[in-house]
């Protein structure tokens, strides 16, 4: 199933769409929010007999009241932190507060033995239109809520996370739990976003598809079987030269090993030749440690590359003359070509448009080649990945949790993947499935989301077999290989 994500503006416009145009009402989807964050609240901590709920004087504020009032209907015990004047709440929050305050509840001071007391705390200060850092007094709030023991379930998007980005504005809440609400908020799989969030449970609240979609979403996410699929099918009469060529280049002194596990990859996705230009001296240890690489130096470079389907470049590189010549000359090369590590930083400083390569950055990377550092990457991931399709071409891998890919129209963001990644070498990886999936004929966008989706997979797999720590990247690629076999139809 296709998933969609939108930002703050888009889910605002949708929400309306469906009150205006087709006339539902909108304490109706409240109370539909409500409904679904509490019988959520009720399957994660069945336990539970005492809640705090901690609410604002908008919409957002308006599910807690809705919360509140099914809890003491359930017979929970409710107390009730609002955040501002009664006076201040409207609309539909309105309704709803009063509908609560007739079921004998009033607001109450916050005190921190309110968090110590109760089973669970319901996060429901601020929703998708913060757009400036929390002020005191709720800002002591937050983080003595964090500071505390008690599990939190927020609505619709922990407090003080920027919707569209997934930054921390001053602070934010950290949740166990999320509901979120009508639309999937792009912030919730991006930077902070990710971590406070904790479990999302996405809920349309009843809305159809015909209302969803009056706003083309920011993002898309496409199960791993979807990108599967596309792989071509592998003829009978198929041999080593039409599975297609990778020339891989890199691996200067002391990162050796970078080469050897791209092209462990590239195999392993199924390219028929992996050819490796590397320094002379190193060829002798890259066979003998994976005999089917063929490793040649750089005076073999236009032999290799004229026959080469892709050139894969980075791994292991350097950034010295060695590499930067081998740079500059790839770079001329007329082949489609992925391009990380090193050679994403010698790009930065040789910058060059074009359409037929795909660039892998790290945040890092990405803050080189946008002259930014890599907390502005991350403070807005969407944009830096659509800045550096713009100014490079191509197509873009940012990488990262919630990795993104953009060709300068379609963005894909991956789902999956864990912290136990977080390994030297795991890029390099990457940078061969890719390679290899390009030498079969996949398509640039294709190649990028595919790769970036078994990777992902891949490390999930290793993480629930053993743990997230200790995750090698050679261990990962042979798992890329066994999650092939998961398409519908089956190369001979």
């Amino acid at each position: 199933m296709t998933l969609y994500f939108h930002n703050a503006s888009q889910s605002r416009a949708i929400d309306r769409f469906a009150i205006e145009q087709k006339n539902i009402p909108g304490l109706l989807l409240m109370k539909r929010a409500g409904l679904f964050a509490f019988q959520t609240l009720l399957n994660q901590y069945p336990n539970a007999n005492r809640l705090l709920i901690i609410c604002g004087t908008g919409n957002n504020g308006g599910d807690g009241f809705v919360v509140a009032q099914l809890a003491l209907m359930a017979g929970l015990e409710v107390d009730l932190v609002l955040n501002g004047q009664p006076e201040a709440i409207k609309n539909d929050a309105l309704l709803a507060y009063h509908e609560l305050q007739q079921l004998g509840i009033e607001p109450v001071v916050f005190k921190p033995e309110l968090i110590e007391s109760c089973d669970v705390v319901v996060d429901a200060l601020f929703g998708t239109g913060l757009d400036r850092p929390i002020q005191n007094p709720v800002a002591d709030w937050i983080e003595q809520i964090n500071a505390g023991k008690t599990p939190v379930l927020a609505l619709d998007i922990p407090s003080g996370i920027a919707a569209d980005t997934g930054r921390i504005l001053g602070c934010a809440v950290k949740a166990e739990h999320t509901c979120t609400f009508i639309t999937r908020k792009i912030g919730l799989y991006q930077f902070n976003g990710a971590d406070y969030s904790g479990k999302v449970h996405y809920n349309p609240l009843f809305l159809d598809q015909t209302i969803l979609q009056t706003k083309t979403a920011v993002a898309e996410n496409h199960p791993l079987k979807y990108w599967l699929n596309l792989l071509p099918e592998r003829p009978k009469t198929s041999h080593k030269g039409s599975a297609g060529s990778v020339c891989l280049i890199g691996g200067d002194f002391h990162m050796m090993g970078a080469i050897q596990m791209a092209g462990l990859s590239s195999l392993k996705v199924g390219a028929g030749l992996v050819k490796v230009i590397t320094h002379d001296e190193h060829g002798i240890a890259l066979t003998q440690a994976l005999p089917e690489l063929m490793c040649y130096s750089e005076e073999a470079f236009s032999e290799l590359t004229q026959t080469a389907k892709v050139i894969g470049i980075g791994p292991g590189l350097g950034l010295n003359e060695w590499g930067k010549s081998l740079f500059l000359r790839a770079k001329a090369l007329p082949q489609p070509k992925v391009v990380d590590a090193d050679a994403l930083k010698l790009l930065a400083t040789h910058p060059e448009r074009q359409d037929n390569w795909i660039l892998t950055p790290h945040p890092g990377e990405a803050g080189e080649l946008l002259g930014c550092t890599t907390d502005e990457i991350q403070g807005d991931r969407i944009n830096a990945v659509k800045a550096i399709q713009k100014k490079y071409g191509g197509v873009t891998v940012l990488k990262g949790n919630g990795t993104l890919i953009y060709d300068g129209e379609n963005l894909e963001i991956c789902l999956a993947g864990n912290p136990g990644m977080a390994v030297g070498g795991m890029g390099d990886v990457l940078t061969g499935a890719i390679s290899g999936l390009i030498a079969q004929g996949v398509p640039l966008f294709t190649a990028a989301c595919l790769g970036v989706t078994l990777h992902a997979h891949a490390g999930d797999i290793l993480a629930q077999q053993k743990s997230q720590l200790g995750i090698l990247p050679t261990e990962l690629a042979s798992t890329i290989s066994q999650l092939l076999t998961y398409a519908d139809k089956q190369n001979a």
